[in-house]
């Protein structure tokens, strides 16, 4: 795996301070890495969230997201950079939507909730955790622990959607919409179609860099 010039700069640095071997170097280079560009990921998200004028419902969307990723798993791109391209694109306007449906009413909002988290519960017990064939599951104790990990965190996220359904926080109905519209997204990343639009997305996005 090749890394960024400024992980190997930030590692080799650390290295020579705390005397690492060269194998310890490479997994530091790899943490840096992988820690900077989660950061850059999630402050150019909020960002746009900030631009477009829903940065609650982009924020929510995020952090959901975040919680079914390490559990549940899903469809993964190639390269960071064009997964964080993905994240910075796909959750603002998931917000953006979210927040058009919230205007639709009480009753629009509860439907589409209802629906997601149907199709998220349905989804994570028949399929979740999806590894990635850079990082296998291969212990069976392990892919059961993320199974049930990933369906309490659908039972929180019900609970969660309930209470801002009765809260008077002017917020509330937007991010309603936006947790329901992201466990349609999450649950879409763990079938083989999901895999099927990431596949796509490293191709056009490769040939563009080749161009």
């Amino acid at each position: 795996m090749s890394y960024l010039a400024f992980s190997k700069r930030w590692a080799g640095y650390l290295s020579r301070k705390t005397g690492l071997s060269a194998e310890q170097e490479t997994i530091l280079t790899y943490v840096i890495e992988v820690l900077v560009l989660n950061l850059m990921n999630i402050v150019f998200t909020l960002l746009l969230g900030v631009l477009l004028g829903v940065l609650p419902g982009t924020a929510a969307c995020l952090i959901t997201a975040i919680l079914f990723r390490h559990s549940a798993g899903g469809a993964h791109s190639s390269s960071p950079w064009r997964c964080a391209a993905v994240t910075i694109a796909v959750f603002p306007l998931l917000a953006l939507l979210g927040s058009f449906f919230s205007r639709l009413g009480q009753g629009f909002a509860d439907v589409l909730s209802v629906g997601a988290l149907g199709v998220g519960m349905t989804t994570v017990v028949l399929l979740a955790p999806v590894d990635s064939p850079a990082a296998p599951i291969i212990s069976p104790l392990r892919r059961r622990k993320l199974k049930i990990i990933s369906i309490a965190l659908m039972v929180l996220v019900t609970i969660i959607v309930l209470l801002l359904r009765e809260s008077r926080w002017q917020y509330a109905g937007m991010i309603q919409s936006c947790i329901a519209l992201t466990l349609l997204w999450v649950s879409f990343m763990l079938t083989g179609w999901g895999h099927k639009l990431m596949s796509f997305v490293d191709k056009i996005l490769k040939k563009r860099k080749e161009v």
